[in-house]
């Protein structure tokens, strides 16, 4: 009995340690094939661009090519459901968002099919995005002040354009007319490009969104720039302050991108993309592309990015519950 039993623990030990050596030499292996970036958005967009310029760089630091795969729809979410249905083997990553981590899961009328903690994991912060407060040119303001102190004075006659109900844009709005204390007119489109458009038309009056994407309207001139939600300001901008210098000293808006993987994952893998993109992200020329498209470089551990995720989780989800956003 006795000997029977030394040998079945023999046994065991040895075949835990196969295993071990198993897992090792897969992780190290890693990769032999090419892998799947999956972007949620659109082709074109600055997020597609940024997809873009990692998947190059990586390609080269990890000897197989890295695909972008478009998957679009449902503000990104499509794409997230996407890599959380997949295996975890290190060959699906996901362009994951400021959006899909921290605002969607905690959005009233948004149904996920996955639960971004249990079938998503971080693997690091790519970029964060610069964002400001535009104008139609035509109005008179230049200051944050000359916004304040007008929709004080007529309340619910300025309006705002968002990419959509509950999304990123209207949140930044969101926070600011609460703290202002103010009260503005919400016009939601599909997607930021047809709010530009109105903005710029003239039909409707202002909008919180992102540099990447408003600033070719910016330096023609078809928009006028007020102030950028976050620090610091954009070098992109000189002269450009942030809305925090400009009268509301607390307000802070930040949006970021980064890369997620399946549940599952490999530590050695997550560690090993962590640490090529981390150099990726730290390279002049690298930082200087994303400044030129409205990024900041952001890079930083798994732990940086699970932070980051609870920390904006927590504050988004009070200015929803304040205001009673819904999505649609």
């Amino acid at each position: 009995m006795r000997n029977g039993l030394k040998a079945a623990v023999a046994l065991l030990a040895m075949l835990a340690v196969t295993l071990m050596g198993a897992s090792v030499a897969s992780a190290q292996a890693w990769p032999t094939k090419p892998i799947k970036l999956i972007n949620g958005f659109p082709p074109g967009g600055g997020t597609d661009i940024l997809a873009r310029l990692v998947a190059e760089k990586l390609t080269g630091l990890l000897g197989q090519q890295v695909i972008v795969e478009n998957r679009t729809g449902a503000n990104g979410l499509i794409g997230a459901q996407a890599v959380a249905s997949a295996p975890g083997d290190g060959y699906t990553i996901l362009l994951y968002t400021m959006s899909m981590a921290s605002t969607a899961p905690v959005m009233p009328g948004v149904t996920l099919s996955f639960d971004p903690d249990k079938d998503l994991m971080p693997v690091i912060m790519i970029a964060g995005v610069e964002n400001l407060l535009y104008v139609n040119p035509k109005l008179p303001f230049k200051t944050v002040k000359d916004i304040i102190d007008y929709a004080k004075a007529h309340p619910d006659k300025l309006t705002y354009g968002s990419s959509g109900v509950g999304s990123s844009y209207q949140l930044w709005a969101a926070l600011f007319t609460s703290m202002a204390d103010i009260k503005m007119l919400h016009v939601p489109f599909r997607g930021g490009p047809p709010a530009i458009a109105e903005i710029i038309a003239g039909r409707v009056d202002m909008m919180f969104g992102n540099l990447a994407e408003i600033l070719p309207h910016i330096r023609s001139g078809a928009v006028r720039p007020i102030a950028f939600t976050s620090a610091p300001p954009s070098p992109e901008l000189p002269g450009v302050p942030t809305i925090a210098q400009s009268g509301l000293p607390n307000y802070r808006a930040d949006n970021w991108f980064g890369i997620g993987a399946p549940a599952g994952t490999p530590k050695d893998v997550v560690d090993r993309l962590n640490a090529e993109i981390g150099k990726i992200v730290a390279t002049k020329e690298f930082g200087e592309r994303l400044q030129s498209l409205g990024f900041q470089p952001l890079g930083g551990s798994v732990a940086d990015m699970k932070q980051a995720i609870v920390r904006d989780r927590a504050k988004w989800k009070a200015v929803i519950d304040a205001q009673g956003i819904r999505a649609e």
